[in-house]
């Protein structure tokens, strides 16, 4: 008897690999270097598991400022749907996947994310893809994305190419992707929740063990005075950044607390020719930051502020390139000011930790799918 044939066309997916830390061992950077390699490696394993073919994508060794995402994409595509014609395989759908991406989501939903239908592009975050596979004309595809600058605009590339798109952004976690050692901690976090995905036990002896460069484990700062805010019946809790409607409607039914949200800059980073504007951004410019800390900690109990949307608007550009360096960034989000030497920076990061209130600093996974993980945290007690 003959087995039954896989009734999908081949899927080839190319999944980011960071390779080795270029920084400093011990540092921030290195810390969510090595955290996005093992993270890479489990999704190509859980990918090839759903019957992807997966290829390698390397980081460039000398990635500049001037990095273009779609020019380097479209050509390691070209060249690995290249690589599996000459072995005879047709491959008939194609995609990308973060280092960090999908760290969470389930099985059923990365099946779904694999199997896109002739013409159509299917991913995680329409308006900022971390994650996508596109079928039919890969050619009219791939010339798409070779004008795309960034990853996060990837399906709307394709959309004026004439793709439709399917987004996954209402299955759970969908939108969790790793990119900081913060985001390591949520992740970590994530995993002492019922039903959350068990990991890869290299993710997880990494994420139990690792320690941050003050010494402290890997842990979500004020997780304990957050999570008692999200219970209280008379608290409020402030939401600042790039917060999606899903991860607000689980806030307003899911916290006790009253819930301020200051939504600004969603998908900045997928516009194209966009200056970020951000008003808490002006606030802090004009007032400094100390200014806009003081002012934002009388009107709530606590406060989680996607720090980015204010690093873009005061660049006036939504590329991390021209924000302050990535070791200051993450160690901003730990309240680490000793190792933040941009000034307006090292000024938001005092004192947001001399506050009187928790604050709570970091960047789009802490206030869309992060903020689902302290809510359900937060009433076990963890």
């Amino acid at each position: 008897m003959t087995e039954p044939q896989d009734p999908r066309p081949p899927v080839l997916m190319l999944v980011v690999d960071p390779g080795r830390p270029a920084a400093e061992a011990g540092s921030y950077a290195a810390i969510a270097s090595a955290g996005q390699g093992l993270l890479a490696a489990e999704l190509a394993r859980r990918m090839a598991a759903a019957g992807a073919i997966v290829s390698r994508l390397p980081v460039p060794v000398q990635r500049e400022a001037a990095f273009h995402w779609g020019a380097w994409f479209a050509a390691a595509a070209r060249g690995a749907r290249r690589e599996q014609h000459s072995a005879g395989v047709a491959v008939e759908t194609i995609g990308y996947a973060g280092a960090g991406a999908l760290a969470l989501l389930g099985d059923e939903a990365l099946v779904a994310l694999l199997s896109p239908a002739p013409g159509e592009v299917v991913a995680n975050n329409r308006f900022s893809a971390d994650a996508f596979a596109v079928a039919g004309d890969l050619d009219a595809a791939l010339d798409a994305l070779a004008g795309c600058a960034t990853d996060n605009a990837a399906v709307r590339c394709l959309e004026d190419a004439g793709f439709t798109s399917r987004d996954l952004a209402a299955a759970p976690w969908s939108r969790f992707d790793v990119d900081t050692p913060l985001d390591l901690a949520l992740l970590r976090l994530a995993t002492r929740l019922p039903g959350a995905r068990v990991l890869d036990g290299m993710v997880t002896a990494f994420l139990e063990q690792t320690l941050l460069p003050t010494g402290a484990q890997l842990e979500v700062p004020h997780l304990v005075a957050i999570g008692e805010v999200i219970r209280g019946r008379e608290a409020q809790l402030l939401v600042a950044g790039r917060i999606p409607s899903s991860a607000w409607a689980y806030l307003e039914t899911q916290s006790a607390c009253r819930v301020r949200c200051f939504i600004e800059e969603r998908g900045m980073r997928s516009s194209r020719d966009h200056v970020p504007r951000s008003m808490l951004a002006d606030w802090a410019t004009r007032l400094g930051p100390a200014d806009l800390i003081g002012e934002l900690a009388t009107l709530a109990d606590a406060v989680i502020l996607d720090s980015r949307v204010l690093m873009a608007a005061r660049a006036g550009s939504s590329d991390a390139a021209a924000w302050p360096a990535e070791e200051e960034r993450f160690a901003s989000d730990f309240g680490d000011t000793e190792r933040v030497s941009t000034g307006w920076l090292a000024e938001l990061t005092a004192s947001s930790a001399e506050a009187p209130i928790p604050f709570l600093l970091g960047g789009h996974a802490l206030v869309s799918d992060g903020l689902r993980v302290l809510v359900d945290a937060a009433w076990l007690g963890r």
